[in-house]
């Protein structure tokens, strides 16, 4: 998809889409007991309205919207690449860029030596409180702030620790029943 350079409605419906939430705020209500609600847009096939889950387990779920640290789900080519020498030339991120002079040349090329730029990512709780405002670091008994130690990824270990602990994992999501045939029998 392009959007041509004075576009600027088609510009904003590019950003709109694809800065738009998983779901939608007003789906999401939080039940008399604690629970947390999360009605469907549309009815599945075996009439369920809307997903309830505990809130440990409504943050697990959000929490696997976030993808994995250091994931590319945006791939650059060229000088956009994420670590093209003459990407900080192109990318101002927030900082006032120097106005370039006449024929001053540009600098090393790709070819030519340069230095390794610093990561920039944002930590996972960082993501959390921007993209969900939920502080995932404060401590629900004591309010303190809790330190992340390590981030597990292999199913075999998460079923293990929570089978240690006592706690069933949650099965996997019935999702959308499949669509009723529209054929009649004959």
């Amino acid at each position: 998809m392009w959007v041509g350079a004075n576009d600027r409605a088609a510009l904003e419906r590019v950003c709109r889409h694809i800065l738009r939430p998983p779901f939608a705020q007003e789906r999401l209500r939080r039940c008399s007991d604690g629970r947390i609600a999360l009605g469907l847009k549309m009815a599945w096939h075996d009439g369920t309205r809307e997903l309830v889950f505990e809130p440990l387990e409504f943050l697990g779920r959000l929490a696997a919207l976030t993808p994995r640290p250091e994931t590319n789900l945006l791939i650059c080519h060229g000088v956009l690449a994420p670590r093209a020498r003459w990407r900080e030339r192109v990318v101002a991120y927030g900082r006032v860029a120097p106005a370039p002079t006449g024929s001053a040349p540009m600098g090393p090329g790709p070819d030519g030596p340069g230095t390794p730029s610093p990561p920039r990512g944002w930590s996972w709780a960082a993501l959390m409180h921007r993209a969900f405002a939920v502080d995932v670091l404060a401590c629900p008994h004591c309010g303190g702030r809790l330190r992340l130690i390590a981030t597990l990824h292999d199913p075999a270990v998460i079923r293990k620790i929570l089978a240690h602990l006592g706690r069933s994992p949650s099965g996997p999501s019935p999702g959308p029943a499949p669509p009723a045939s529209s054929a009649a029998a004959p």
